[in-house]
Protein backbone atom coordinates (compact mmCIF):
# COMPACT_ATOMS: atom_id res chain seq x y z
CA UNK A 1 0.00 0.00 0.00
CA UNK A 2 1.02 3.76 -0.62
CA UNK A 3 0.38 6.25 1.31
CA UNK A 4 0.29 9.97 0.52
CA UNK A 5 0.24 12.26 3.65
CA UNK A 6 0.21 16.01 4.53
CA UNK A 7 -0.82 18.78 6.64
CA UNK A 8 -1.02 22.50 7.01
CA UNK A 9 1.02 23.31 10.15
CA UNK A 10 4.33 22.35 8.10
CA UNK A 11 6.62 19.06 7.27
CA UNK A 12 8.58 19.76 10.49
CA UNK A 13 5.34 19.77 12.90
CA UNK A 14 4.97 17.39 15.50
CA UNK A 15 1.80 16.10 14.48
CA UNK A 16 3.01 14.86 10.95
CA UNK A 17 6.03 13.20 12.36
CA UNK A 18 4.42 11.24 14.79
CA UNK A 19 1.99 10.17 12.26
CA UNK A 20 4.43 8.43 9.62
CA UNK A 21 6.29 7.33 12.38
CA UNK A 22 2.70 5.74 13.93
CA UNK A 23 2.88 4.19 10.48
CA UNK A 24 6.16 3.59 8.97
CA UNK A 25 5.51 -0.21 9.31
CA UNK A 26 2.39 -0.61 7.63
CA UNK A 27 2.61 1.04 4.26
CA UNK A 28 4.96 3.15 1.43
CA UNK A 29 4.37 6.75 2.74
CA UNK A 30 5.48 9.60 1.07
CA UNK A 31 5.42 12.95 2.47
CA UNK A 32 4.65 16.31 0.57
CA UNK A 33 3.62 19.27 2.83
CA UNK A 34 4.55 22.82 3.43
CA UNK A 35 7.55 24.24 4.25
CA UNK A 36 5.82 26.26 6.88
CA UNK A 37 2.75 26.94 9.10
CA UNK A 38 -0.10 27.11 6.45
CA UNK A 39 -3.09 26.60 8.66
CA UNK A 40 -6.49 27.82 8.06
CA UNK A 41 -5.40 28.43 4.37
CA UNK A 42 -8.94 25.94 3.75
CA UNK A 43 -8.74 25.31 -0.16
CA UNK A 44 -6.51 28.19 -1.11
CA UNK A 45 -4.77 27.08 -4.01
CA UNK A 46 -1.29 29.64 -5.76
CA UNK A 47 -2.41 30.95 -8.87
CA UNK A 48 -0.23 34.36 -8.54
CA UNK A 49 2.76 32.80 -7.48
CA UNK A 50 5.30 29.90 -8.85
CA UNK A 51 5.25 26.98 -6.82
CA UNK A 52 8.59 25.56 -5.16
CA UNK A 53 8.85 22.12 -4.69
CA UNK A 54 11.80 20.77 -2.51
CA UNK A 55 13.20 16.95 -1.53
CA UNK A 56 13.91 16.85 1.87
CA UNK A 57 15.61 14.15 3.68
CA UNK A 58 12.87 12.46 6.27
CA UNK A 59 14.30 9.44 8.50
CA UNK A 60 12.40 6.57 7.66
CA UNK A 61 10.44 7.84 4.60
CA UNK A 62 11.86 7.23 1.08
CA UNK A 63 10.36 10.29 -0.87
CA UNK A 64 9.47 13.19 1.09
CA UNK A 65 8.83 17.13 -0.38
CA UNK A 66 8.77 20.64 1.29
CA UNK A 67 6.46 22.91 -0.78
CA UNK A 68 6.13 26.61 -1.14
CA UNK A 69 2.20 26.21 -1.22
CA UNK A 70 -0.74 25.49 0.98
CA UNK A 71 -1.83 21.48 1.66
CA UNK A 72 -3.85 21.94 -1.61
CA UNK A 73 -0.67 22.35 -4.06
CA UNK A 74 1.12 19.76 -2.08
CA UNK A 75 -1.97 17.28 -3.06
CA UNK A 76 -2.16 18.71 -6.04
CA UNK A 77 1.02 18.56 -7.28
CA UNK A 78 1.18 15.18 -5.30
CA UNK A 79 -1.10 13.74 -7.75
CA UNK A 80 -0.57 15.22 -11.11
CA UNK A 81 3.12 14.12 -10.73
CA UNK A 82 3.89 11.40 -8.28
CA UNK A 83 0.57 9.53 -8.10
CA UNK A 84 1.22 9.69 -12.21
CA UNK A 85 4.24 7.15 -11.59
CA UNK A 86 2.73 5.50 -9.06
CA UNK A 87 -0.69 5.61 -7.67
CA UNK A 88 -1.95 6.41 -4.11
CA UNK A 89 -4.13 4.27 -2.31
CA UNK A 90 -4.59 6.53 0.00
CA UNK A 91 -4.27 9.94 1.36
CA UNK A 92 -3.62 10.97 5.34
CA UNK A 93 -3.82 14.87 6.91
CA UNK A 94 -2.19 16.09 10.04
CA UNK A 95 -2.92 14.95 12.87
CA UNK A 96 -3.51 18.54 13.01
CA UNK A 97 -2.81 21.07 16.30
CA UNK A 98 -6.09 21.57 17.33
CA UNK A 99 -9.42 20.80 16.77
CA UNK A 100 -11.84 20.59 13.62
CA UNK A 101 -14.83 20.58 14.62
CA UNK A 102 -17.81 22.21 13.16
CA UNK A 103 -17.51 25.10 10.98
CA UNK A 104 -14.20 24.88 11.35
CA UNK A 105 -13.53 22.20 8.52
CA UNK A 106 -14.30 25.35 6.08
CA UNK A 107 -11.65 27.15 7.32
CA UNK A 108 -9.23 24.21 7.86
CA UNK A 109 -6.29 23.33 5.56
CA UNK A 110 -5.84 19.99 7.40
CA UNK A 111 -9.66 18.99 6.05
CA UNK A 112 -9.01 20.84 2.73
CA UNK A 113 -5.83 18.42 2.14
CA UNK A 114 -8.25 15.21 2.22
CA UNK A 115 -10.95 17.24 0.74
CA UNK A 116 -8.98 17.50 -2.59
CA UNK A 117 -7.43 13.96 -2.49
CA UNK A 118 -11.54 12.74 -2.16
CA UNK A 119 -12.07 15.34 -5.13
CA UNK A 120 -9.56 13.31 -6.98
CA UNK A 121 -10.90 9.89 -6.31
CA UNK A 122 -8.29 8.62 -3.45
CA UNK A 123 -9.76 7.63 -0.12
CA UNK A 124 -8.60 10.45 2.46
CA UNK A 125 -8.60 11.07 6.03
CA UNK A 126 -7.54 13.92 8.07
CA UNK A 127 -6.95 14.10 12.05
CA UNK A 128 -6.99 16.45 14.14
CA UNK A 129 -6.35 16.55 18.47
CA UNK A 130 -8.13 18.82 20.33
CA UNK A 131 -5.45 21.30 22.49
CA UNK A 132 -3.61 22.31 23.54
CA UNK A 133 -1.93 20.40 25.19
CA UNK A 134 -1.58 18.22 22.12
CA UNK A 135 -0.71 14.14 23.02
CA UNK A 136 0.42 13.40 19.46
CA UNK A 137 1.92 10.19 20.23
CA UNK A 138 -1.31 8.95 21.63
CA UNK A 139 -3.34 10.28 18.91
CA UNK A 140 -1.03 8.92 16.37
CA UNK A 141 -1.41 5.42 17.65
CA UNK A 142 -5.41 5.77 17.75
CA UNK A 143 -4.88 7.51 13.92
CA UNK A 144 -3.24 3.99 13.23
CA UNK A 145 -5.57 2.03 14.47
CA UNK A 146 -8.48 3.84 13.05
CA UNK A 147 -6.81 3.64 9.60
CA UNK A 148 -6.14 0.03 9.86
CA UNK A 149 -9.88 -0.56 10.67
CA UNK A 150 -11.24 1.87 7.98
CA UNK A 151 -8.74 1.02 5.44
CA UNK A 152 -10.90 -2.04 4.31
CA UNK A 153 -14.00 0.32 4.28
CA UNK A 154 -14.72 1.48 0.78
CA UNK A 155 -16.32 5.15 0.99
CA UNK A 156 -19.03 6.90 -1.25
CA UNK A 157 -17.54 8.62 -4.44
CA UNK A 158 -15.98 11.84 -2.94
CA UNK A 159 -16.61 11.06 0.95
CA UNK A 160 -13.57 11.47 2.94
CA UNK A 161 -13.21 11.42 7.01
CA UNK A 162 -12.50 14.09 9.49
CA UNK A 163 -11.30 12.37 12.52
CA UNK A 164 -10.92 14.45 15.73
CA UNK A 165 -8.82 12.79 19.22
CA UNK A 166 -9.89 14.67 22.07
CA UNK A 167 -7.24 16.24 24.87
CA UNK A 168 -7.68 13.48 27.35
CA UNK A 169 -8.66 9.74 25.48
CA UNK A 170 -11.17 8.64 28.31
CA UNK A 171 -11.48 5.92 25.72
CA UNK A 172 -10.05 4.39 22.25
CA UNK A 173 -13.60 3.96 21.45
CA UNK A 174 -14.74 5.80 18.70
CA UNK A 175 -18.27 7.15 17.80
CA UNK A 176 -19.49 8.06 14.12
CA UNK A 177 -20.95 11.56 14.19
CA UNK A 178 -22.62 14.55 12.38
CA UNK A 179 -21.20 17.88 12.39
CA UNK A 180 -21.94 20.02 15.25
CA UNK A 181 -23.04 23.75 15.46
CA UNK A 182 -19.77 26.31 16.15
CA UNK A 183 -19.65 30.08 15.76
CA UNK A 184 -17.11 32.75 16.50
CA UNK A 185 -17.49 36.10 18.54
CA UNK A 186 -15.07 37.71 16.55
CA UNK A 187 -12.66 40.08 17.92
CA UNK A 188 -9.31 41.81 16.84
CA UNK A 189 -6.47 42.54 18.99
CA UNK A 190 -4.71 45.91 18.45
CA UNK A 191 -0.89 45.72 18.32
CA UNK A 192 1.89 47.86 16.63
CA UNK A 193 4.77 46.23 14.58
CA UNK A 194 8.22 46.40 14.23
CA UNK A 195 7.51 49.63 12.42
CA UNK A 196 4.98 51.15 14.85
CA UNK A 197 2.26 50.76 12.51
CA UNK A 198 -0.92 49.80 13.81
CA UNK A 199 -2.12 46.34 13.02
CA UNK A 200 -4.74 43.65 14.13
CA UNK A 201 -4.48 40.17 15.23
CA UNK A 202 -7.32 37.85 15.07
CA UNK A 203 -8.76 37.22 18.74
CA UNK A 204 -11.94 35.34 18.26
CA UNK A 205 -14.10 32.94 20.68
CA UNK A 206 -15.37 29.94 19.93
CA UNK A 207 -19.27 29.51 20.48
CA UNK A 208 -20.46 26.21 20.58
CA UNK A 209 -23.97 25.34 20.16
CA UNK A 210 -25.31 22.18 23.13
CA UNK A 211 -26.38 19.08 20.99
CA UNK A 212 -28.04 15.98 21.38
CA UNK A 213 -24.73 14.18 21.88
CA UNK A 214 -24.59 13.08 17.99
CA UNK A 215 -22.17 16.08 16.88
CA UNK A 216 -18.29 15.52 17.08
CA UNK A 217 -18.52 18.77 19.86
CA UNK A 218 -20.19 16.03 22.30
CA UNK A 219 -18.23 13.49 21.28
CA UNK A 220 -14.70 14.73 21.67
CA UNK A 221 -15.97 16.83 25.08
CA UNK A 222 -16.62 13.57 26.82
CA UNK A 223 -13.63 11.62 25.31
CA UNK A 224 -14.66 9.96 22.60
CA UNK A 225 -12.79 9.92 18.91
CA UNK A 226 -15.34 11.27 16.56
CA UNK A 227 -15.32 10.53 12.96
CA UNK A 228 -17.45 12.88 10.82
CA UNK A 229 -18.04 11.84 6.70
CA UNK A 230 -17.86 14.51 4.74
CA UNK A 231 -18.61 15.53 1.31
CA UNK A 232 -18.16 18.84 -0.63
CA UNK A 233 -21.94 19.56 -1.78
CA UNK A 234 -22.64 23.03 -0.86
CA UNK A 235 -25.92 23.37 -2.46
CA UNK A 236 -28.97 23.73 -0.80
CA UNK A 237 -31.34 21.26 -3.13
CA UNK A 238 -34.25 21.86 -0.75
CA UNK A 239 -34.31 25.94 -1.56
CA UNK A 240 -33.28 25.32 -4.48
CA UNK A 241 -36.71 22.74 -5.72
CA UNK A 242 -38.70 25.88 -3.59
CA UNK A 243 -37.64 28.41 -6.01
CA UNK A 244 -37.62 26.87 -8.89
CA UNK A 245 -41.34 25.14 -8.60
Amino acid sequence: MRILISNDDGIEAEGICALYDALSGDAELVVVAPDCQRSASSHGISLHQPLRIRAVDVPGIQEAYATSGTPVDCVKWALSTLHRKTPFDMMLSGINAGANLASDVLYSGTVAAAGEAALQGVPSIAFSAVGPPFDFRQAAVAARRIFQLLNSVELPKETFLNVNFPTTLKSTEHVWTVLGVRKYHDKFAVELDAEGNEVYRYDGEIIDEKGDGTNDIDAVAAGYISITPLQYRFMNEQFYAQMKS
